[in-house]
């Protein structure tokens, strides 16, 4: 026991014997508390915290009603014992992250401590004599409690109120250093956080930590607080302060301050979210090296000398805390990859913030010399090659290399290491002639050298203005990365960070371009400034971002106006002002911008101007009430010029469609309609098929609002298609999906009438035209939407979903994928999954846990795959992976099949034989789920099982509590009956119940009947006339 439980202990003992010399108790009573508080006393010593609080809980409720006349003030003690039981209990619970149980704890804990300070104050009237020991003490636990529920400025509070009532004979706890500490970390994390005030605090009881036994745990913690506080208040220079005046008085040894490291990590994370460099590399270099905590907890063992634990100052060292974390550390070295692989690499990325490359070259070394068996080596190593020679270590990047290319040979990081090694290549000429000779070169040129160097910037930069973006961007990327001091720089720099735009990597593009702006400033010398402007602004729109863009899109127009860009800028403000419902500034816009693009005779953009004024002034409704637009009309006079000036325009499928409604509203209906079906039929003979799918949709709405069309009429049409060959596949296909999406529109009409045979009618012709399309076209002539669509409908459908297997497989082998990948590699796994072959089965699961990896845009598909991987496991019995993947799941906060994977989580404890585990997370489904009666009533039967197998008696201790009733009472009583009880009217009165349901149900029901007649229960019948028997004696019904 250590010395602080022993003193405490000391006041438990002290307060009974005490309470037992009063005279107003009675003999039995006295024996009775003296049995209780002893009790009470070995639980505290045995660190049963639990069970000494629940003896004090009962002596408080028992007892409290009559404690102030006959036990008087000193009663308050035994308040301030369970409140610090609560304390045990709650700091427990916070270790274990056990948040709900935490706050409960600290609650009670308030509570208690309150109780003792109001109720029982000493020399109160009324009372029986006797002194409360703990009236002052238990200010600093209220406090306490307080700090642990997050109520800091109410434990400042209690603080001041002890200082200002103490007596001398009053400890200040846990130490006046910790009493600073505890001030400190209260002003660090309060809502509103008083940082200097912290720092001071902090650092009174730094100076004195002698005199005041400030102990190194409790400086931890308020260093802690204090970068929590000055990253949540962008106040980095407060912690550089700080550190620059104490640093030498923040240590502690490495066998306690490894387990404050993920707290480090978390925090210097946060921190370089925030751009507080300075900040994350000193919470960095708080952690502690691993090895060189392995060795410090072997020598405390080596000290103890086989003792469990000693007291060391204000420190306590406990045999087994240390063998603990001496596991923890080996383990985490064996893996190869400890918590300093992190906080060396992070320490690499600040090195690099701040152009040390120098810097970042030490840290990639130190990993490749003393953590080689790091996961991420391969990246490790590439990048200390990489920087090795961008610092001209030539020697050091031979070496290196070497050992990537023999270590690696199948990395995809090979031809870069060589060419890192080596030398680089020479420059061609006009765009796409100079593209075919650097092809050439790029093979045959010593990599790196000017050669080289000159050939990437060809390569990329020609790619680029070619409008091969996708092919531009690596030999972009990789001529900025390895030439950062190339002659071209600022070219390549511009054409890389504006390529980006064109591939619609926004963020990426953004920092780029930032990064670009910021290294050149000066428009004399920077002949792309406005262009990247205009990238930057763009990079702002496309993320909703309007107000920032629209001070750039101004310093364009004021600075740049006779610039290439500035048709386009006008555009880009029409577009923000639109966005906005600020209808009639777009309009000005969007006007300048036509009169600037033909005035510059640029028409394409003259072509999107008209486009965006037809979008906007041709629209039925506008903004966010959808209110009617006064002035739709307006928009055909821009038709009319758009159709005439630039039918040519890339931009006529969307003016088509946008001016429907306003061709509508003038009576020139079927003018528009014709002129969309022209659109199809053009479209069609295309190979790139822009806005196809958007223009056959608008007909397909608007040739059925015309009076007297039906969908049968329309799927007639779209069946024999005017100016459409029959070889055209594509476009054949496309129409057909497009009645499917009609007839399904059709469907959710019907159902809302309640026209019971139009929907069976649709359903059959939906049938019939996935039947067409898959016996009339290939895979290879679909589009990839229309591949999805017949695939899905095959492999949902259908009984044979092995016929959406060569739809999927097309998309896959197809480069441009529109998105659509991880949607055909999640059917696949889905096809497979169902398989009756086991091999298939874990195909499937490989494939869909590289959907999950991936598919990070595409939240819906990653979170189907996550739930087909937990079916899929359970389904081959791979328990631990059903565990692996619905722990992933729950953690990822996915809600639609929340219910199953919580039953299969836990089945996947009960298969391995894991009883408790699996009786903790059953009954957590039943509860939760309890409606849900397919999960949660074979979740409770196996619940009751379980516990009658168990066959615990009441008393018996698990893990930290005590039972209150015996496991198979509680099986038949509080599980199973209460189960029946709960679910009885959904059983009865439930419309939609299935008869699976009722036979689950059923079950429970049966078991429950068991239980009651086996003779080894007490029968509902025979607790209710218990608890009538209790009641008419006053007695408590646990």
């Amino acid at each position: 026991m250590n010395m602080k439980s022993s003193r405490l202990s000391c006041i438990f003992s002290t307060c009974l014997i005490s309470l037992l010399t009063l005279s107003l108790i009675g003999e039995a009573e006295a024996q009775n508390l003296n049995d209780q508080m002893s009790a009470a006393n070995l639980a505290w010593k045995q660190r049963k915290y639990d069970k000494s609080q629940a003896i004090l809980e009962r002596i408080t409720t028992n007892y409290s009603g009559r404690a102030p006349m006959l036990y008087g003030a000193k009663f308050g003690t035994i308040w301030y014992r369970k409140g610090l039981s609560e304390l045990k209990l709650a700091n427990q619970a916070k270790r274990n992250n056990a948040g709900e149980d935490s706050d409960k704890w600290f609650g009670e804990a308030a509570k208690s401590f309150e109780e003792c300070y109001k109720k029982y104050p000493n020399g109160a009237p009324g009372m029986a004599k006797s002194t409360n020991t703990a009236h002052k003490a238990c200010l600093q636990r209220w406090a306490e409690a307080n700090m642990g529920l997050g109520e800091y400025k109410k434990a400042i509070d209690l603080y001041k109120k002890f200082m200002a009532e103490r007596e001398p004979r009053d400890k200040i706890l846990p130490s006046p250093g910790g009493y600073y500490i505890n001030l400190a970390i209260c002003n660090f994390l309060m809502e509103k956080a008083k940082i200097p005030e912290g720092i001071r605090n902090f650092e009174t009881a730094l100076k004195n930590k002698d005199k005041m036994r400030t102990s190194d745990t409790g400086i931890f913690a308020a260093f802690l607080a204090l970068s929590q506080s000055v990253i949540k208040e962008n106040n980095e220079a407060a912690m550089v302060d700080f550190l620059n005046k104490n640093r030498s008085d923040i240590s502690m040894p490495p066998y306690q301050r490894y387990e404050y490291t993920p707290v480090f990590l978390k925090l210097a994370g946060n921190a370089l979210e925030s751009d507080m460099y300075k900040a994350a590399f000193n919470l960095y270099a708080m952690i502690p090296n691993t090895q060189e905590v392995i060795d410090d907890i072997q020598v405390r063992l080596n000290q103890l000398s086989g003792r469990k634990g000693i007291v060391d100052g204000v420190k306590i060292i406990e045999a087994s805390r240390l063998e603990s974390g001496l596991t923890k550390m080996k383990a985490k070295l064996r893996s190869g990859d400890p918590d300093d692989v992190k906080a060396i690499s992070a320490m690499a990325y600040l090195h690099d913030q701040a152009g040390n490359q120098r810097g970042v070259f030490g840290a990639m070394e130190q990993l490749e010399l003393y953590y080689n068996k790091s996961k991420k080596r391969e990246s490790h190593l590439f990048s200390l090659v990489r920087v090795s020679s961008l610092i001209g270590e030539i020697l050091t990047t031979e070496h290196y290399g070497s050992i990537f290319l023999k270590d690696f040979p199948e990395s995809d990081k090979v031809d870069s290491v060589r060419r890192l090694m080596l030398s680089s290549l020479f420059f061609g000429g006009e765009y796409s002639k100079s593209l075919e000779v650097a092809e050439v070169l790029i093979e045959k040129v010593a990599k790196p050298s000017e050669q080289h160097d000159i050939c990437l910037f060809v390569l990329g930069g020609s790619h680029f203005y070619l409008g091969n973006f996708d092919e531009a961007q690596p030999f972009l990327d990789q001529h900025v990365k390895e030439y950062p001091e190339s002659k071209l720089i600022m070219h390549s720099e511009y054409f890389q960070s504006s390529n980006l735009t064109r591939q619609q990597y926004w963020e990426r593009a953004a920092k780029l371009l930032d990064v670009f702006l910021g290294k050149y400033p000066e428009p004399g010398t920077n002949i792309y400034m406005p262009n990247a402007l205009y990238d930057r602004a763009n990079c702002h729109f496309a993320e909703s971002e309007y107000d920032p863009a629209l001070v750039i899109l101004n310093r364009i127009e004021n600075e740049f106006s006779s610039s290439a860009v500035i048709d386009m800028t006008y555009n880009m403000k029409g577009n923000i002002f639109e966005s906005r419902a600020e209808y009639d500034d777009a309009e000005k816009y969007y006007i300048l911008a036509l009169n600037t693009a033909e005035r510059g005779e640029n028409r394409v953009v003259a072509g999107e101007a008209l486009s965006y004024l037809i979008g906007m002034l041709g629209a039925e409704t506008q903004g966010k009430k959808k209110a009617p637009n006064p002035r739709i009309k307006d928009a055909v006079p821009y038709y009319d010029k758009f159709l005439k000036e630039y039918a040519d325009s890339p931009y006529k499928p969307q003016v088509v469609v946008y001016a429907m409604p306003a061709m509508r509203a003038v009576d020139r209906e079927q003018e528009g309609l014709d002129n969309l079906q022209a659109m199809i039929t053009e479209l069609a003979g295309k190979k790139r098929q822009f806005f196809l799918e958007e223009v056959v949709n608008a007909y397909s709405d608007a040739f059925l609002e015309t009076k007297g069309n039906t969908p049968v009429m329309l799927k007639k049409l779209y069946y024999n298609f005017p100016g459409i060959d029959l070889s055209n596949k594509r476009t054949l296909a496309l129409l057909r999906i497009a009645i499917i999406g009609v007839y399904e529109d059709q469907i959710k009409k019907a159902e809302k009438e309640k026209k019971a045979d139009a929907v069976m009618r649709y359903n059959a012709d939906i049938k019939a035209l996935f039947s067409d399309l898959k016996t009339e076209f290939q895979p290879k002539d679909l589009t990839n939407f229309v591949l999805i669509r017949v695939a899905d409908y095959l492999r949902e459908k259908t009984s044979a979903p092995k016929q959406a297997l060569p739809y999927y497989e097309e998309l896959l082998t197809r480069s441009d994928k529109t998105g659509l990948e991880f949607k055909a590699m999640l059917g696949v796994a889905d096809v497979k999954g169902r398989s009756d072959s086991k091999a298939d089965n874990k195909d499937a699961v490989r494939m869909l846990d590289e959907v999950v990896k991936r598919a990070k845009d595409d939240v819906g598909t990653q979170a189907n795959a996550m739930f087909r991987m937990v079916e899929i496991s359970d389904k081959i019995e791979d328990w631990q992976s059903v565990e692996k993947h619905a722990r992933a799941y729950l953690d990822a906060k996915h809600r639609k099949k929340a219910a199953l994977v919580s039953y299969l989580f836990a089945k996947s404890f009960d298969k391995r034989n894991k009883s408790n585990d699996a009786l903790v997370f059953y009954s957590m489904v039943y509860a939760r789920y309890m409606g849900y009666i397919r999960i949660s009533a074979p979740a409770t039967k196996r619940v009751m099982e379980i516990l009658w197998d168990r066959n615990l008696n009441e008393g018996a201790v698990v893990g930290e509590k005590t039972l209150t009733m015996s496991d198979r009472q509680q099986a038949y009583q509080k599980i199973g009956y209460a189960f029946i009880a709960s679910t009885k009217k959904i059983r009865e009165n439930s419309k939609e119940i299935t008869e699976a349901e009722k036979n689950a149900l059923d079950d429970v029901n049966a078991l429950v009947i068991k239980y009651e007649r086996s003779g080894q229960v007490k029968t509902m019948e025979q607790v209710k006339e218990e608890r009538e028997e209790n009641r008419r004696r006053g007695r408590r019904n646990d």
